[in-house]
């Protein structure tokens, strides 16, 4: 059961201002200008009908009355994934992942005395480096979009280049992330335009606009669209240019489905790992992979764990490298990532333990059966359009008339529908991304495509 918020006495409140040397709360803030602070009761009385003091049983159902208007997968049946997939987890994850000496996700200073933290970690990055197909992953990226950014930053050092490609296909966070981190370096990103009723980037694009002066090619597998990239095609390309290929894996669920990028030419993969075990939590905390070739071991940021033997002959594991500039010469670190990701890191090896090879393989087969089966029913509904004629694993673009109120009414009917992209491609107007995973039955199906037909037809009238 979880413990409700308990606040403190006057008399601890006291104490504590007084173990700090101040006699209030507003002398502890003295020092932050006015003009810059917020009056942070009158704004919670704002947002609240909290005017006075109230019993805790009436404000718990308040709280919970605030927290029903959540559109959850949950009370939804939601075929929206785009980077954040609802996924099945077992119970025995859960349980184990409760259990206290887990809970932290901090950096371990005193590495070698933390066995069992070192120990998940291994395991984590040995999991990360199988499914990339990758000679080497580390820990503690924070999600896969600033994983997507540091391979960017990565390929940059090892190439002594500045010009970066970018599949305009790959997630359009991840892209925004990557235009964030290189402010400032003398970069130059362009983005490699995609072939229209494909979806997959554009070949003959990407030969005309790639050079000797360029890092990298950064591409999405599968995309953003859901469409599976021809990486070894395109990476080819790059690697005629002695550019770095990146793979970028926003669905982890399709390791279980594609080969591995480290097998299609990629230099270095990007990978997010939510879909293994971590509840989608209204975005975060979500958690990074990155993985590359042997060669390029020394330009990964973050931490790697190793497995050795002690003194005694005795299985132990070691922080092998930690380029952070706590650990090491400033001039020398490659990135000041700094959070541990041990919790989540934990649940990730707990999933792929608790499914293995065979379980992870059905499962992704399942995901992707579903999508095929979804996006056959709806290539059948009058007024909708499947755009990309690519190969997909788990979503797809589906086009439909007025996409607003469909969407809207499909809402007011208990569905999350998908993901409008027009706010990211304007070009694709009244598109839906549409995602079908394990969680979907063929019932739940059947039905979101009867109401996505009614809703349809009543835009053809």
């Amino acid at each position: 059961m979880k413990t409700p918020f308990v606040s403190i006495t006057e008399y601890e409140h006291k104490e504590m201002l007084d173990a700090i040397g101040v006699s209030s709360v507003e002398e502890l803030f003295s020092g932050i200008p006015q003009s810059i602070r917020r009056d942070a009761e009158r704004a919670l009385k704002r947002s609240t009908p909290f005017s006075s003091p109230r019993p805790e049983q009436e404000v718990i159902e308040e709280i919970r009355a605030f927290a029903r208007k959540n559109s959850t997968t949950v009370r939804k049946a939601s075929f929206a994934g785009g980077g954040a997939y609802a996924h099945f987890i077992p119970s025995a994850l859960q349980y184990v992942l409760s259990r206290s000496e887990f809970v932290t996700s901090y950096t371990p200073y005193q590495a070698e005395i933390a066995q069992g933290t070192l120990q998940s970690i291994f395991e984590f990055q040995s999991y990360s480096a199988m499914l990339t197909g990758m000679d080497v992953a580390n820990a503690s990226m924070y999600d896969g979009a600033t994983a997507c950014a540091e391979a960017v930053l990565m390929a940059m050092r090892i190439t002594g280049r500045k010009r970066i490609l970018v599949a305009q296909s790959l997630h359009p966070h991840y892209r925004e992330v990557i235009k964030t981190y290189t402010q400032g370096m003398d970069a130059d990103v362009h983005d490699v335009p995609f072939e229209k009723g494909l979806g997959v980037t554009s070949a003959s694009a990407l030969q005309s606009m790639i050079d000797d002066n360029t890092a990298c090619f950064v591409a999405g597998y599968p995309n953003f669209f859901g469409a599976i990239e021809p990486i070894d095609s395109l990476f080819r390309i790059a690697a005629d240019k002695k550019a770095l290929a990146v793979a970028v894996i926003a669905e982890a669920m399709s390791t279980g489905f594609l080969m591995p990028p480290g097998r299609l030419g990629a230099d270095i993969t990007a990978m997010e790992c939510q879909s293994f075990g971590v509840p989608l939590s209204f975005g975060g905390p979500y958690i990074g992979v990155l993985a590359s070739k042997k060669a390029f071991v020394r330009q990964l940021p973050g931490r790697l764990v190793g497995q050795t033997v002690d003194a005694e002959g005795t299985r132990a594991f070691t922080l092998t490298l930690s380029t952070r500039e706590q650990h090491i010469r400033r001039e020398k670190a490659t990135s000041n990532i700094c959070s541990n990701e041990g919790l989540l890191a934990i649940a990730v090896a707990l999933y792929l333990g608790l499914t293995g090879k065979s379980g992870l393989m059905q499962t992704a087969r399942l995901n992707h059966d579903n999508a095929v089966y979804l996006n056959n029913s709806l290539s059948r509904v009058e007024g909708a359009d499947i755009v990309f004629g690519s190969p997909f694993f788990n979503e797809f673009v589906v086009r439909v008339g007025n996409l607003h109120h469909v969407y809207d009414t499909l809402a007011d009917d208990g569905y999350i529908p998908g993901i409008m992209i027009e706010q990211y491609y304007p070009d694709l107007k009244d598109c839906l991304l549409v995602a079908a995973t394990e969680m979907q039955t063929q019932r739940q199906m059947d039905k979101f495509v009867s109401k996505f037909k009614s809703r349809a037809a009543e835009q053809g009238r």
